[in-house]
């Protein structure tokens, strides 16, 4: 007889982006969760059903940070998710994009209340790789990232050591590249 673990249930920064996922892409396409525990790098897997074509994905959220007075009028509206990773989990992935999940704090202008709005910043491993290389400094053998959304702009950077735009990877414009790739013929 055989034991199991009840390792296969998804966190809630990877239940958001399936949401997210589904909304972003076809009825084709569908959202896998791999239950070999040997994919430690695979959170989740898009497959189109139609040809067959795959995109593996690591996930990765921040909690909601409360932007300071300084950093709104540095950056404009919006606010910052944190993100300290092992150089390894970059460097060593075998994941085909990360998806960066970051909650921002808004406020409805017509009666004031604040609310949490989930954003993506969807990103080819390679290109994060080659990001940490040029623009991040290790501390020690980790790295930081202080990704910044503004959601009326519609544009994203990391602050943290040196700044780079991130906007390209924002929300649907990150997504774009994801269905090129699930709608090769």
């Amino acid at each position: 007889m055989v034991a199991y673990k009840n390792f296969w249930s998804l966190n809630t920064d990877e239940a958001v982006v399936t949401g997210i996922l589904r909304e972003n892409t076809s009825k084709e396409t569908d959202v896998l969760m791999p239950i070999n525990a040997q994919m430690k790098d695979i959170d989740l897997i898009l497959m189109n059903f139609k040809n067959k074509k795959i995109i593996t994905i690591q996930v990765k959220g921040s909690k909601a940070y409360e932007p300071k007075k300084n950093e709104v009028k540095k950056y404009g509206e919006g606010s910052t998710g944190w993100f300290f990773l092992k150089k390894d989990i970059i460097h060593r992935s075998n994941a085909d994009y990360f998806i960066f999940l970051v909650y921002v704090i808004s406020e409805n202008s017509k009666n004031g209340r604040r609310y949490i709005e989930p954003h993506t910043i969807t990103i080819p491993t390679n290109k994060l790789k080659e990001f940490c290389l040029k623009y991040k400094k290790p501390h020690p053998d980790r790295y930081s990232f202080y990704f910044w959304v503004n959601p009326k702009k519609k544009i994203a950077f990391d602050w943290r050591d040196e700044q780079y735009d991130l906007t390209p990877y924002l929300d649907k414009k990150g997504f774009e590249e994801l269905n090129k790739i699930l709608y090769k013929k």
